[in-house]
């Protein structure tokens, strides 16, 4: 998704000539926000210099420029390339005469009209609701923002989601979901947790894709019922995942997982899973995993980790490498999934790396309840398209 993001910056910031401008009192700090997300940051000089940061790759690109305003204008200049905004006092807005004079009318990249870039992409005096650094990070090992919940992070999902799916809708790539047919279920596990304070209910399941199609995993819900069949607690996003491309025979792991009322007992539950034809998800490729192995420290306390081995088979670096890494309790069952990856670091050709992450410690808690521990490690890699 960073890759969409910086390719649509910097659409945006690297365009046709236009005009330029006088006066000087948009000066200050303006972010860039993309669907929630701050994605970089314009700062006007009061002597008419200007920087611009966005993300490249997993470091900053910082641009120096100039900038001036004249009649509600705003022209800020990088690299010998202008943008012309309207500058309304609060915030810097494109509007369709400007996409026109800038000559992204009739703009195409790939085939897709760009022109939508203008209901996207915000440069506004106050951040998104996260950076894409944070939004990365959880995607990656759900590590959760300062101050954020599950929740907060469910709900903005949603609210991505939604604004992912109009920008597709917009550039032509994508025009009405289209429901995919069941993904087999290979394996479950349910059980209810302490969540420092509260319950929660999780899902977990092995799933692959036994149809002659390629499918995306798009979507799920989990419902916890009490004894009396009443709802105790709803989730409808999905948890942390694997791949959620599955070509025909692929499988991956999923989890779901809601609160429990205060003071609700959880007797029984209803999971769903749902699939689509396509997606905003670039499709990925799928890598073999050499070993996988559980490793277990006393430093302080017992702490279990689960590892994936990959190695670069090919004759040139590879980026983007992902791994859902699983454990099994010694009785067999699902107790934990995490994602681990190197994101846009490199593996060197012919190289090996092991990634690995921690087994929650509320999935250890669990097994000890259970008479049982952590046994066994499963690990499925991909080299992400996203």
């Amino acid at each position: 998704m960073r890759k969409t993001l910086v390719l649509l910056l910097a659409l945006c910031l690297l365009l046709a000539p236009a005009s330029v401008f006088a006066d000087a009192d948009a000066d200050g700090t303006w972010y860039l926000v993309m669907m929630g997300l701050t994605s970089g940051t314009i700062e006007l000089n009061a002597d008419g210099t200007c920087t611009v940061t966005v993300p490249e790759n997993s470091e900053e690109q910082i641009l120096e420029g100039s900038w001036s305003q004249e009649d509600g204008k705003v022209s800020i200049s990088v690299n010998d390339e202008a943008l012309s905004l309207i500058y309304d006092g609060d915030q810097l807005l494109f509007d369709e005469g400007d996409i026109g004079a800038l000559g992204m009318e009739d703009a195409e990249f790939g085939g897709a009209d760009l022109s939508f870039i203008s209901g996207l992409i915000q440069i506004s005096r106050e951040p998104g609701k996260l950076t894409a650094e944070e939004f990365a990070a959880y995607q990656e090992d759900g590590t959760l923002p300062e101050g954020k919940t599950e929740e907060d992070m469910a709900a903005f999902e949603e609210e991505m989601t939604a604004s992912m799916l109009a920008m597709f809708e917009g550039m032509g790539f994508y025009t009405e979901e289209e429901p995919g047919p069941a993904l087999t279920v290979l394996e479950d596990n349910f059980f209810v947790r302490d969540a420092y304070g509260w319950q929660d209910g999780i899902y977990l399941a092995k799933v692959q894709n036994d149809n002659d199609i390629p499918v995306y995993l798009s979507n799920g819900s989990l419902i916890l019922l009490d004894a009396d069949n009443n709802e105790v607690g709803r989730a409808e996003y999905l948890g942390t995942t694997g791949s959620c491309y599955l070509e025909p025979g692929e499988a991956t792991f999923v989890s779901l997982m809601a609160d429990v009322n205060e003071g609700a007992t959880v007797d029984s539950y209803t999971a769903e899973l749902s699939t689509s034809l396509i997606s905003y998800h670039t499709p990925d490729t799928g890598l073999d995993v050499d070993a996988a192995e559980l490793r277990v420290t006393e430093d302080y306390g017992t702490t279990y980790y689960g590892t994936a081995v990959i190695t670069n088979r090919t004759e040139s670096p590879m980026a983007n490498i992902c791994a859902v890494i699983a454990i099994r309790s010694s009785d067999g069952k699902l107790i934990d999934i995490n994602t681990q990856g190197l994101y846009m670091n490199e593996l060197a050709a012919g190289s090996t790396i092991t990634l690995v992450n921690n087994v929650d410690a509320r999935a250890v808690d669990y097994c000890a309840g259970n008479g049982t521990v952590p046994e066994q490690v499963e690990a499925l890699a991909w080299v992400s398209g996203d």
